[in-house]
């Protein structure tokens, strides 16, 4: 970051002295020039007072001391001129270069010329004595001009250098301060262990960096809260596994010392349920960190048919179904979502193993799915006991069990795998009470 700054920062600098270094040389240069000019013209009107008409002759009277103090420069040589009608010669310097029509002039003119193989600056007045039409001319070479030129060079690339090298400075030193509180944040960042994550001090916090703060403090209270869920979770599903664990262990213990064969067989037949209980604890546990964002490849998910799913899973239910007596029906329509089938057909089977298992025997279950208001719709309608509506929030967290249903085996996790996969889905699980009431 430091260096990009630097660099653009460097980069709009170096545009702005490129596009300054003309603007100074024209800001110096020309009032220096200009006043070089006035001088110039002044000289010129000075010799007007000189000429007079006699006898209807032009007489230019200059005094010597006049002129020595006209030709008189420590580094140009001056020359003059004057010209009457038609151009003919009066006094001064002859062939001083005129311009073309001069005769015609009615107004002051400054110009270059070349005059005895040197550039000259030449200023040019025209005036009227007794109605008769007259040309003043000044002219100094430019060496006065050419040094002045010189040394505005000069002078404006030493300024120049002198700003490059001041900016650069406090470019680089402004960029280093500007980082400071970055620094500050890696080095607090730097500090941090997972088991303490420290949210970052927003007050201390330029007002640009701040709203990065901000997100990162968020994000640090979301990873919190996840590390306490993933605790949480952990702790339940150890508590849940030790459970049939100790139940087999003391089966199996009790199995090893007992002659009575149907007392064995019993016992077997215990341990036989705990390990599907437990295999059916793991398989879920399983489903439900396949259901958590990242918990599979997204290359398995593809558009899938709801009813497609229901019906490949529908046998399994049947199975379940039957012994209780339930009426289990299904009202299907064509439904597709983009997702992962495997996750899918575990969210339905988790609904309906919950309608199953404590809905009363002889009840009525019913599985949809259709498309309503273009939403996709999958519903799992039960006669049960149903759900207080003050657990039924609580009912989708991890291994939470209603203490209503504490004599009915479960593990707490189909409701919160039915959730994640919703979620998943960029949708949404709720439980409502069925027109029946019931």
């Amino acid at each position: 970051l430091r260096k990009a700054l630097i660099k653009r920062l460097s980069l709009s600098l170096g545009l702005s002295l490129l596009l300054l270094i003309p603007l100074l040389y024209f800001l110096v240069q020309r009032p220096a020039v200009k006043a070089y000019d006035i001088d110039l013209s002044d000289a010129t009107r000075s010799l007007i007072p000189s000429l007079q008409i006699v006898d209807g002759k032009a007489q230019f009277t200059f005094p010597q001391a006049a002129e020595d103090m006209l030709r008189t420069d420590s580094h140009d040589n001056i020359y003059y001129l004057v010209l009457g009608p038609n151009e003919q010669f009066i006094a001064g310097d002859q062939g001083l270069p005129l311009p073309s029509s001069a005769h015609a002039l009615t107004q002051p003119l400054l110009y270059n010329a070349v005059y005895r193989d040197r550039d000259v600056r030449v200023s040019l007045i025209p005036h009227k004595v007794d109605g008769q039409n007259f040309i003043f001319l000044t002219a100094e070479t430019t060496k006065k001009r050419q040094l002045l030129a010189f040394n505005t060079i000069i002078a404006t690339i030493v300024s120049l250098l002198v700003l490059i090298i001041v900016s650069t400075i406090n470019v680089w030193y402004s960029t280093s301060q500007a980082l400071v509180p970055l620094d500050k944040i890696r080095k607090a960042l730097h500090g941090m262990q997972h088991h303490n994550l420290e949210p970052l001090d927003e007050n201390s916090v330029p007002t640009e960096i701040k709203p990065l703060a901000q997100e990162f403090n968020s994000l640090l209270q979301r990873l919190d809260a996840s590390a306490e869920g993933q605790q949480r979770f952990v702790a339940n599903a150890a508590h849940q596994l030790r459970t049939p664990l100790a139940g087999i262990r003391t089966q199996l213990e009790l199995l090893r010392d007992e002659a009575d064969s149907k007392i064995r067989e019993q016992r077997i037949t215990h341990s036989i349920h705990a390990i599907e209980r437990l295999s059916h604890l793991v398989h879920q546990m399983l489903a439900l960190l396949s259901s958590v964002p990242g918990g599979r490849e997204t290359s398995v998910q593809t558009l899938v048919n709801i009813s497609d799913v229901i019906r490949e899973r529908s046998t399994e239910w049947v199975h379940l179904a039957t012994p209780r007596m339930v009426d289990l029906g299904f009202e299907l329509e064509t439904v597709h979502v983009y997702g992962d089938a495997l996750l899918i057909g575990e969210m339905i089977a988790n609904l309906v193993d919950n309608a199953l298992r404590y809905s009363p025997i002889g009840s009525i279950v019913t599985v949809r799915c259709r498309q309503q208001n273009g939403l996709s719709i999958i519903e799992v309608e039960d006669n049960g006991p149903g759900i207080p509506a003050k657990e039924r929030e609580l009912v989708f967290e991890r291994f939470y069990r209603s203490t209503a249903f504490a004599s009915i085996s479960g593990s707490g996790l189909g409701l919160a795998i039915a959730r994640e996969v919703a979620y998943g889905l960029d949708g949404r699980v709720h439980i409502a009470t069925p027109l029946s009431g019931k």
